[in-house]
């Protein structure tokens, strides 16, 4: 949320999140596999995987609140 508030610019600060977040799920899908003891490919592998997830989670939110605005059209 903090790009939203020191960005002028709304789509600018909406690429700048999600460049964050996509960094922040990457870091931390390869922190948590080296945390319990995987080797560097299986960290990476974690990494993509989490980045994988926060991807498909967000669009499927976007899709349902799509769904939910387009079904209130008159």
């Amino acid at each position: 949320m903090i790009p939203y508030f020191v960005i002028r610019h709304t789509t600018t600060a909406l690429f700048i999140s999600i460049g964050i977040t996509a960094f922040i799920l990457i870091v931390f899908g390869f922190l948590k596999a080296k945390y319990v003891g995987c080797t560097l490919q299986q960290s990476i592998q974690s990494a993509v995987l989490t980045l994988g997830v926060g991807v498909a989670a967000a669009g499927t939110s976007y899709g349902i609140v799509r769904a939910i605005q387009g079904s209130h059209a008159i």
